[in-house]
């Protein structure tokens, strides 16, 4: 069993691809951005550098729409922040179960309960926004033998763990 403590580092904050994209304003960054996207594998990491003013919420509803994660936002750039996004998922997952907006302990609920549907060997993506999920979710591996593949935190506070039967 693996705890999440312990889980596999991400590749990320060490963009594959940089693309800089200072100046453009709606909707040049995002059609460039998806161009760009295309050409990674699932698991890298790409820096977007924007000064466009509502790049963060564009970037938020895109990344839910396209299963990419936006991990961190570099605030302290000299010009425009820099985004660090995640393309797809670095395990893979048969079943996905979004719990976000509902409190502990529903997330470990609704993981036990799509863990019954799946077979053994086969995994889950556990998307959940609960603080206290970490530790939950932690208690819950231990106890019922699954092993936890990995997770991960975007810049909002949303955790995606990967969870195999």
């Amino acid at each position: 069993m693996t705890a999440i403590t312990q889980t596999q580092a991400l590749p990320a904050m060490k963009p594959q691809v940089t693309l800089d994209l200072n100046g453009l304003v709606s909707p040049g960054p995002l059609p460039s951005l998806r161009r760009t996207m295309r050409t990674l594998e699932e698991g890298q990491v790409l820096l977007l550098i924007s000064d466009y003013p509502s790049m963060e919420n564009d970037l938020y509803v895109w990344a839910k729409q396209t299963n990419n994660q936006l991990l961190f936002i570099d605030r302290t750039r000299p010009k425009g922040f820099g985004f660090y996004i995640l393309k797809g998922d670095l395990w893979p997952a048969e079943r996905s179960v979004d719990v976000t907006g509902y409190h502990c302990p529903m997330p470990v609920l609704e993981a036990s309960k799509t863990m019954a549907q799946v077979k053994a060997g086969q995994n889950i993506k556990l998307i959940s926004d609960c603080k206290v999920s970490p530790v939950e979710i932690n208690t819950w591996i231990k106890t019922t033998g699954h092993k936890l593949l990995g997770m991960t935190e975007d810049s909002r506070g949303v955790y995606r763990y990967y969870i195999k039967k």
